[in-house]
């Protein structure tokens, strides 16, 4: 009864306001609110899990229109930043998923803890299926979250000194079950190298050794060179990108990159 009266109130009073005017303004229905709160107040009262659930909604719309934005901004620099490309080390003898000499090449530097870094590692297989012989896509290292994850680094590089599909697979597995790898730590990852086909006796000996040592603190030298400070960070085409953008978002730098090779072709 008490919440009927609140509405007869403000619909009587939006009644008054549409007296003197076609329809009520934004800035009249806000006075409106402004000086019955309580009106708001009865209605969230009356349906609070309504009430939530626009919020929820409208929350999601901002983030998605902020990520738009700032991905806009982002692929324009990134553009930008490919007419001067950066240098980047490149090893065939990398774990890498693709064709070296691709028109796109892709490096990845990520942390195995990185719960965005798995996103990213995701994302990188979907655009290696996607587009075939066409992305070089090469995995490094930054293992800045725990001691675990310059354990895994070292795994994995002890891995490649045997096989380098195998270390991919192994990387890809570990970042499939990073939950298994953040309880087994080590034991865990024992499982997988031995699951992917590595010898284990020859990974504890090459852990220790200078190549795996040298191969990864290379690697982080190269990522703070690229002023890559927190995990993930790429370097597509010589060009800067900090974060797990979405495929999309990689999507359109790739085909953005594609394209231009097409009229420069023809």
């Amino acid at each position: 009864m008490k919440l009927r009266r609140f509405f007869i109130g403000v619909l009587s009073i939006i009644a008054g306001l549409a007296l003197v005017a076609c329809s009520p303004s934004s800035s009249q229905l806000k006075k409106v609110m402004q000086d019955n709160p309580d009106i708001l107040y009865a209605a969230i009262e009356a349906n609070p899990k309504g009430f939530f659930d626009v919020i929820q909604k409208a929350q999601g719309k901002a983030r998605e229109s902020q990520m738009e934005d700032q991905m806009s901004g982002e692929l324009k620099r990134v553009t930008e930043e490919m007419k001067s490309p950066k240098s980047v080390e490149l090893d065939n003898s990398r774990a890498s998923i693709g064709r070296s000499g691709a028109p796109i090449t892709i490096v990845s530097w990520a942390d195995f803890n990185c719960g965005h870094c798995s996103q990213a590692a995701e994302t990188m297989e979907k655009i290696a299926d996607t587009y075939k012989d066409k992305v070089y896509i090469v995995f490094k290292h930054l293992p800045i979250l725990s001691e675990d994850s310059r354990m895994a680094a070292e795994y994995m590089e002890a891995i490649a000194l045997q096989d380098k599909d195998r270390a991919w697979r192994f990387h890809s597995e570990v970042f499939e079950k990073q939950s298994e790898f953040r309880q087994g730590k080590e034991d865990f990852l024992k499982k997988i190298a031995k699951s992917v086909g590595a010898d284990l006796g020859k990974i504890k000996k090459d852990i220790k050794g200078d190549a795996v040592k040298k191969r990864i603190d290379a690697d982080v030298a190269e990522a703070r060179k690229f002023e890559f400070n927190g995990t993930p960070g790429f370097m597509i085409n010589g060009a800067s990108v900090h974060g797990a953008y979405p495929y999309d978002f990689f999507k359109k730098v790739i085909d953005s990159v594609l394209a231009g090779d097409s009229s420069a072709k023809k």
